[in-house]
């Protein structure tokens, strides 16, 4: 069973991340993942000593981070879209490590007025800079899709895209070791 960790990125107060990442793993056939939902509320802005591209993790929290993100076969990160980019909390907990991303299969999740293309596109550019393999990403959109509340009706359009990324994250791991696209 290949085990797909879900990130909630968002750690505002009356956020509707944890409800958009329930919907994501409802998605995910039980029959092929294993999903366990990861919130960065609990991840403090980074505290390490050394840095991370040396994989000296001191601190309990860090450690169990890295554990989460190395032992996953793929993560999708559910982010909504803060002032036309992502919210602080995933870029800080990209930011804890570092070997754990080299090509992680990645999809991500967006939600927000514009279906969070902005902050997709700019995650996608972090990822990219720690070797993540980012597969693609959808968009859920306010009013349309979900509302600001978080009460879903996702479109047809919007599962298949989702059922689509689940996908392309299975044939990653799937993929044999040091086969190339």
């Amino acid at each position: 069973m290949k085990q797909l960790r879900i990130v909630v990125s968002s750690t505002r107060p009356g956020r509707i991340g944890p409800k958009v990442a329930e919907w994501v793993a409802s998605q995910a056939p039980a029959s092929e993942w294993e999903v366990e939902l990861l919130d960065l509320s609990s991840l403090p802005f980074f505290d390490e000593e050394d840095m991370p591209r040396n994989g000296n993790y001191a601190k309990p929290h860090t450690k169990d981070w890295a554990s989460k993100v190395f032992e996953s076969d793929a993560l999708v990160v559910v982010t909504p879209q803060y002032n036309r980019s992502f919210p602080a909390p995933i870029k800080n907990a990209i930011d804890y490590l570092f070997a754990e991303w080299d090509a992680k299969p990645i999809a991500l999740v967006g939600y927000g007025w514009s279906g969070a293309s902005d902050a997709t596109a700019d995650l996608t550019k972090v990822l990219a800079h720690v070797k993540a393999d980012v597969v693609g990403s959808t968009g859920l959109v306010f009013t349309q899709d979900v509302s600001p509340a978080g009460e879903l009706d996702v479109t047809d359009e919007r599962r298949a895209e989702l059922g689509a990324l689940l996908d392309a994250l299975a044939a990653k791991v799937d993929e044999p070791v040091g086969a190339t696209a």
